[in-house]
């Protein structure tokens, strides 16, 4: 390992090869700390939090610098980033779930370094994130219409998965990456669909060959998932695909979950 790194764009497209051409299979947020394993040119091969390993540009990236201050997760669709607060010029948005730490958190602004800069960003009203099926459901909604993008975790685009990881670790609860572990998480146990609770995840095979999808519980035989975009749909619902005949396993998030 050569060292750590931040992502100072909104986000960063990780691919399979050091090379724009080859497959984008996951994505990195604004201000996500990277393990660096190797360079290759202007390519690092990285580490993320959740395993995952891939190439990304080195435009994306700057030192990690001072790693103390308070954390804030941030939970709107997208969150504006200033590099003054007088002038208030719009530096980046960074995306849902985007995680930082902040030097200075005061009467409407926080304040945060990054590459040697001071960046500004409004208070925002939620802190002290409490992990509840209610707020589970509350950040599905805010992200209605991101449309569906392979290897996607911001609102910009998401996949199943990657949808499913980003609600989830904007309330403090890291999950796996990929479907096929979701469906393995150690911590939940499976229920029947009678007993499914607002928050728990829904698992389906949509084309015959195993665990293939995955989405939220969201109650009233509803689920919040991205199939084309980010969106919440009756189980029953034949317009596409009758989400009911498809299901293979729920799991309960209760032992994630307060409520």
């Amino acid at each position: 390992m050569i060292s750590r790194k931040i992502v100072k764009t909104s986000y960063a497209n990780i691919y399979a090869e050091p090379s724009f051409s080859s497959e984008m299979v996951t994505q990195a947020l604004f201000f996500e700390s990277l393990d660096i394993i190797s360079q290759n040119g202007n390519w690092y091969r990285i580490l993320q939090w959740d395993g995952y390993q891939g190439y990304v540009h080195k435009f994306y990236l700057c030192e990690e610098g001072d790693a103390q201050g308070n954390r804030v997760t941030l939970t709107d669709r997208t969150t504006p980033i200033y590099s003054s607060k007088e002038r208030q010029d719009v530096s980046l948005l960074a995306p849902f779930g985007a995680s930082l730490n902040c030097r200075d958190r005061s009467g409407e602004w926080i304040a945060f370094n990054l590459d040697s800069d001071s960046y500004y960003l409004k208070n925002p009203t939620e802190s002290n994130i409490v992990p509840s099926r209610e707020l589970v459901a509350e950040y599905c909604g805010r992200l209605i219409g991101s449309p569906y993008l392979w290897g996607g975790k911001t609102p910009l685009g998401y996949d199943c998965s990657g949808f499913v990881q980003a609600v989830y670790a904007a309330i403090g609860i890291n999950l796996d990456r990929d479907t096929s572990k979701q469906i393995k998480e150690g911590s939940s146990t499976s229920i029947k669909l009678s007993d499914a609770l607002p928050g728990d995840l829904v698992f389906f095979d949509i084309d015959g060959n195993g665990v293939d999808h995955v989405g939220i519980w969201i109650g009233d035989e509803r689920v919040a998932h991205c199939g084309g975009q980010v969106k919440v749909q009756s189980i029953h619902d034949d317009t596409h695909t009758r989400l009911i005949d498809h299901i293979i396993e729920i799991k309960s998030m209760g032992p994630h979950l307060n409520g």
